[in-house]
């Protein structure tokens, strides 16, 4: 009986030189994932705490794509191995947040909500609002509006007429949703304020 040699040992470059399958497999589920990733950060951007976790995913995808392709040309088969760990963590976190999502769509709540504050004034006027990361103090004229989306329950905005007619009438009006819940108009100042629970 004749023993036929194995080609991996007889030739220990050829299976080196052939890209490794987990590089492979690592490179495609890192790029899903990293499109995932995207459509996420995209969806979590009013959300900060979840936003750093779809950036996190968004990471480990580019570093598992990047660890893919180095896995294809190299001979060493932990570079694919890696590959494929980084990249099948990058999908269960963004799996993770889907679920997330899909449990805010199934409560009825996705704890998210669009408010748009409105005020009008004299010639010129101050306006004081706040959304979740930021306070804003702005000059408008006339009339504007400012939409954002918010993690909390309240909404305020103040307006304030201008020193040179600080008996002007002016006013401010907050929707919540799509639905107008408060409006106000006073002399000199008025402040609009709502809280939704």
């Amino acid at each position: 009986m004749t023993q036929t040699p194995n080609t991996a040992t007889a030739n220990p470059d050829a299976s080196a030189s052939r890209p490794s399958r987990r590089a492979i497999i690592g490179l495609w589920i890192g790029a899903a994932a990293l499109l995932l990733s995207a459509g996420l950060i995209v969806h979590f951007l009013p959300v900060p705490a979840l936003l750093v976790a779809a950036a996190g995913a968004a990471l480990l995808a580019v570093i598992a794509v990047v660890l893919g392709i180095r896995g294809q040309r190299s001979s060493v088969p932990r570079t694919g191995s890696a590959a494929l760990l980084v990249a099948a963590t990058a999908l269960i976190v963004d799996l993770i947040l889907i679920v997330v999502i899909a449990v805010g769509v199934l409560t009825g709540s996705s704890g998210l909500s669009q408010v748009e504050v409105r005020a009008t004034g004299g010639p010129a006027f101050t306006v004081s609002y706040a959304d979740d990361t930021q306070s804003y103090d702005e000059e408008w004229s006339d009339s504007g509006w400012k939409q954002y989306t918010t993690t909390g329950d309240t909404a305020e905005i103040t307006v304030t007429a201008s020193d040179d007619d600080a008996v002007a009438t002016v006013s401010c009006e907050i929707l919540w949703n799509g639905e107008s819940v408060v409006e106000q108009s006073g002399v000199g100042s008025v402040t609009c304020r709502y809280d939704a629970n």
